[in-house]
Formats: C-alpha cells, sequence, structure tokens
C-alpha cells in the first residue's frame, strides 16, 4: 500500500479489515483440534496457541494502518500493508509476502498443522 493510501485510510476501515482477516483465521482453525491450535479476539488483538506453548499475536496498528504479526518462538515480528488492488495484506519490507498465505506456511512448517485459510 502507498502510504498516501495508508493516511486517507480511516480506523474504522482498517478495523473493519482487520476483523475479516481475525474472523477467517478464526473460523479455519475452529476446524482444527484445539490440542493442535487454538485462537482468541481479544482487544483488538487475535492471539493464536499453538499446541507446543508457542503464541503468535496478530494485532492490528492504527498509527501506522498495519498489520503485525509476531511470531515470539520465531523471534521474528512481520509488518502488513493493506494492498486496494488485490484486496491482500502485504509485507512492508518488500519481500513479497503475503500475511494469509505466509501464515498459513509458518502454521504447516512450525506449528505442524495443516490449515486451509
Amino acid at each position: 500500500m502507498s502510504s498516501d493510501h495508508a493516511t486517507q485510510m480511516t480506523e474504522s476501515e482498517l478495523r473493519a479489515l482487520a476483523k475479516q482477516v481475525y474472523d477467517r483465521v478464526a473460523k479455519a482453525l475452529d476446524e482444527v483440534d484445539p490440542d493442535e491450535v487454538e485462537c482468541e479476539e481479544s482487544l483488538g488483538s487475535l492471539t493464536i496457541l499453538l499446541g507446543d506453548g508457542a503464541k503468535w499475536i496478530l494485532s492490528v496498528q492504527p498509527p501506522v494502518r498495519q498489520l503485525w504479526l509476531a511470531v515470539a518462538s520465531l523471534g521474528r515480528a512481520y509488518h502488513f500493508d493493506y494492498d486496494p488492488r488485490s484486496g491482500t495484506w502485504r509485507d512492508d519490507k518488500g519481500e513479497g509476502i503475503e500475511l494469509i498465505s505466509h501464515l498459513r506456511t509458518l502454521l504447516k512448517d512450525v506449528g505442524g498443522v495443516d490449515v486451509a485459510l
């Protein structure tokens, strides 16, 4: 997303887009055994708990109009901007990482959970 679009997006638009992502992830994870992975939405964040005790947090960041994914078990945080042209969330480092597909890959490779997001 260009910085122009980031400044034009209202906080309510940002939160609505974030809620769509949270709902999509939560619905998919509801289909998985809770001993493998579960999630909980609270205070504007979606916490993903893996069976091995790892905790990942997906959170909305209104000041910068981004979604952040913190994967503590990997010591990594990802920051995503919304791309209105594709309707997807893309990393802000230009690495070509798309939020949903990356989260699916992380769940499979790190968490051992193959889920269709």
